[in-house]
């Protein structure tokens, strides 16, 4: 049972560390609670939870196929690469035209979840970012990429994710009012973001 906790634990702390900073996915989750309320802040939690298990089960289970095979792996990157683009041209569009027409309430106004889901299919950061992460802690020792313990952990992470998105919900609009720059340069931050990490992904191909 130690075991099982432990991974557990070391799951849900490494997500909600990692979630925590301003970055896209808990942007985006602070923008559709201050427009749509705490319930569909919640909602947009749980649609981020659905890709963030494939992509975790990705990274742990299939990260040794990826980096044995370039080829994959830089195709991924690609398409990776122009999604991001895409997301930062609409992101920088929607700031020249003002904070009131969001492409949250446009996007998907009557479903939350599944802009959840979008968000989080489309971030290119995610099976890095695991990838990274647990391969530290495994050679911390800390962890295993053995069943049933890479499944534990990969719970873990998943509702770390999950619990730190509902905390930004429910505070959402006190968070919001308290970072006055990010609240006013929503869509600019978010913009610099996709393109900051898309030009990250094509110097580590270069390299």
């Amino acid at each position: 049972m130690l075991e099982f906790a432990r991974h557990f634990v070391a799951g849900f702390i490494v997500t909600f560390i990692g979630i925590a900073p301003p970055g896209i996915i808990s942007l985006t989750g602070l923008k559709v609670a201050v427009e749509r309320g705490k319930k569909a802040g919640i909602l947009f939690a749980a649609g981020v939870m659905l890709p963030d298990i494939v992509q975790a089960h990705i990274a742990i289970l299939g990260a040794e196929y990826i980096l044995s095979n370039p080829f994959v792996l830089n195709w991924l990157k690609r398409i990776g690469i122009l999604i991001l683009l895409i997301m930062a041209y609409t992101s920088f569009k929607q700031a020249r035209k003002g904070i009131k027409n969001s492409p949250v309430t446009k996007f998907n106004i009557r479903n939350p979840f599944y802009y959840g889901v979008f968000i989080s299919a489309v971030n290119p950061m995610a099976i890095p970012f695991y990838f990274v992460y647990s391969s530290l802690l495994k050679y911390s020792g800390i962890i295993r990429f053995n069943q049933p313990y890479a499944s534990i952990y990969i719970a873990g992470a998943v509702l770390g994710a999950f619990t730190l998105l509902t905390v930004y919900s429910v505070y959402a609009k006190k968070i919001i009012g308290k970072i006055t720059f990010v609240a006013k340069n929503f869509y600019y931050i978010l913009s610099g973001l996709f393109f900051l990490v898309a030009l990250g992904i094509i110097f580590s191909m270069i390299n």
